[in-house]
């Protein structure tokens, strides 16, 4: 026998939206062959004086890596450059955004709610395109977006969800 449990509010809540902006996006695509490699070099160059805010991953059409890293715009060049001296293959596989725009949220049991992702895209409606990248991770959730969005994208949230107070 099993059991099978699922959380839902209506409407969810969260406890507010926090906005970033005047972000720098840089963008690499790697080979995915050797994860443990790439999780080391990344420690290494978030243990040094190179900070970044988030850093994400996805695996690409073509079986790469798709890493973004996003950071302050006075972090990118040194970050870039020691990007490249820790991971060789990620050098000339570099595209840069800037500037763009974070928001991010948590809410009570985002993890354990199943379609959380599907609300989130259904209260952007139509301006989901705007998306640059979307990270879902436990209770927290991290959308980056092109200059001068965040505003409209945050008020289509608090729409949707619900800031108890």
């Amino acid at each position: 026998m099993e059991t099978v449990v699922m959380y839902w509010e209506s409407p969810i809540k969260t406890y507010g939206f926090q906005v970033v902006k005047d972000l720098a996006l840089y963008k690499y695509r790697i080979p995915a062959d050797l994860p443990a490699e790439w999780a080391r070099a990344i420690e290494r160059i978030e243990d040094g004086p190179n900070r970044f805010l988030l850093l994400y991953a996805q695996l690409s059409e073509s079986s790469e890596l798709d890493l973004g890293l996003l950071c302050e715009p006075e972090q990118g060049v040194s970050l870039a450059r020691r990007i490249a001296a820790e991971i060789p293959a990620a050098g000339d596989r570099l595209q840069v955004t800037f500037p763009v725009e974070l928001i991010f949220f948590q809410g009570p049991h985002f993890g354990d709610r199943f379609g959380i992702a599907d609300f989130t895209y259904k209260a952007l409606k139509e301006k989901s395109d705007l998306l640059l990248a979307a990270v879902f991770a436990c209770a927290s959730i991290y959308l980056i977006l092109p200059e001068g969005a965040a505003d409209e994208t945050r008020t289509r949230l608090a729409d949707a969800f619900r800031i108890p107070g």
